[in-house]
């Protein structure tokens, strides 16, 4: 695997294989290229990539994560969980949904469905939206 085109921390990160690592930096500064490459390190070194999860904020540096992993480590690649924190969390709820107390049918909304629901919550009563301000009703509940 070649490494020249890394900068000293880059590569300390890639090679850096035991361990969680964090990469925090601006965009277009190396962080997806980091972690991609530091996958693909792992499984070159022997790591199972059923044991190896990466994890980001958007769906397309997910999705920009798993294209790289998968040139870089070949199939080996998509054994790896490669994912987004919010759809990471919302997989191990579902598995675990039993210890929450929560059904299994649960429902994860942002703050527009929430809304919404609060509306039509509102309408199915029969009450006023200019009286009952959504908004005031959901940062209440």
């Amino acid at each position: 695997m070649d490494l020249s085109r890394l900068n000293k921390n880059q590569k300390e990160a890639v090679e850096t294989i035991y361990g969680p690592i964090m990469a925090i930096a601006g965009a277009g500064s190396g962080k997806t290229s980091v972690l991609t490459n530091r996958l693909a390190y792992m499984i070159e070194q022997g790591i199972d990539p059923f044991n190896i999860l990466a994890v980001t904020f958007t769906n397309k540096a997910a999705k920009e994560m798993k294209e790289r992993a998968k040139k870089l480590a070949g199939d080996d690649a998509e054994i790896a969980t490669i994912s987004t924190f919010h759809s990471f969390c919302g997989k191990i709820l579902r598995i675990e949904v039993e210890h929450t107390g929560y059904l299994r049918g649960f429902e994860i909304i942002d703050e527009d469905d929430s809304l919404e629901y609060v509306k039509d919550a509102i309408k199915a009563l029969n009450l006023d939206t200019n009286e009952y301000k959504p908004r005031v009703i959901r940062t209440i509940i």
